[in-house]
């Protein structure tokens, strides 16, 4: 009898169990690709500075509209504050949208390297393979 495989850190016998499948797909992907799923897009970023400047405008604007201010300097800087958080929030959320490559997107890119009719055929052939013990004849 053959030797089984040992585990790398005990030495016991390494055991493999498979389950047999139809079909597999294997999808060579890039680098980049790959950076991309595991970080995700560059343009992420742009999107939480702008949900963080509209948020940062809004509260600014809720104050503006509920304070009495004594000193016109803390209502300036309150001003200021509103405004830049509205443009540059608006700024990067316009970025954001237009730079931005969704994980779908990439995933369908990667999907599509498999030609459709070759999935098909494949998908074909087997549905049309008599199951094991079944024969053409009807009679037995």
């Amino acid at each position: 009898m053959p030797e089984l495989p040992k585990d790398a850190g005990d030495n016991k016998p390494l055991v493999v169990r498979r389950g047999r499948v139809e079909s597999v797909d294997l999808y060579e992907i890039k680098d980049s690709e790959l950076d991309l799923l595991e970080k995700g897009s560059p343009a992420d970023l742009q999107l939480v500075f702008a949900i963080f400047l509209l948020t940062l405008a809004f509260s600014g604007f809720c104050t503006l509209a509920t304070a009495t201010f004594i000193d016109n300097t803390i209502k300036t800087i309150f001003i200021v504050v509103t405004v830049i958080g509205i443009v540059l929030g608006i700024y990067f959320l316009i970025a954001w949208g237009t730079n931005r490559t969704s994980l779908k997107k990439i995933a369908d890119q990667i999907r599509h390297r498999i030609p459709p009719d070759v999935a098909q055929d494949a998908d074909i052939k087997i549905e049309n393979q008599p199951a094991q013990g079944e024969t053409d004849n009807p009679s037995g």
